[in-house]
């Protein structure tokens, strides 16, 4: 992480925590985080602690190629999650794990009729383009152009 990367981070609106955990992710040691954060080494190193105990009581990866669990086992003992102040939910390291999310990357929330289902980007993308193939459409087909040719004989006709 570069010097504006380290700076973006600091100055961010990220809890210190997940300020902790952003620049551990990127290599920095602890003691360098704590003096970037201005927080005692002790704060630093209980985030990070507690944050590698949870992920060995985290369930076994079943498929060590693409270090994605199994959702039905993962979900199957559920997660109590707090709601913070603002309405913020924190995710914990086996789900974020699970939506192969990271900081800076999109998780998509769906509303359903028994709750809200979370979809890690490159999901959603793949169920974006599984409805598009079955109300028929062509993948190869450029949407776009044609409704901007559509759009643009339209005009024409109105003038």
């Amino acid at each position: 992480m570069d010097d504006s990367n380290v700076a973006a981070v600091v100055g961010s609106n990220l809890s210190v925590s997940d300020k902790i955990r952003a620049l551990a992710a990127a290599g920095h040691p602890r003691a360098d985080i704590a003096r970037l954060l201005g927080k005692r080494y002790q704060h630093v190193r209980n985030v990070l602690e507690a944050d590698r105990v949870a992920a060995q009581s985290a369930p076994a990866v079943l498929d060590a190629g693409s270090g994605v669990e199994e959702p039905s086992r993962l979900f199957a003992a559920g997660h109590r999650l707090a709601v913070e102040p603002g309405g913020m939910v924190r995710l914990p390291p086996d789900l974020l794990m699970a939506l192969q999310a990271k900081p800076g990357s999109v998780v998509i929330a769906e509303v359903q009729d028994d709750g809200v289902h979370l979809f890690s980007n490159a999901a959603a993308w793949d169920r974006v383009r599984a409805m598009v193939r079955q109300i028929g459409i062509d993948p190869k087909r450029d949407l776009v152009a044609e409704l901007l040719a559509d759009r643009r004989a339209e005009v024409a006709r109105d003038d």
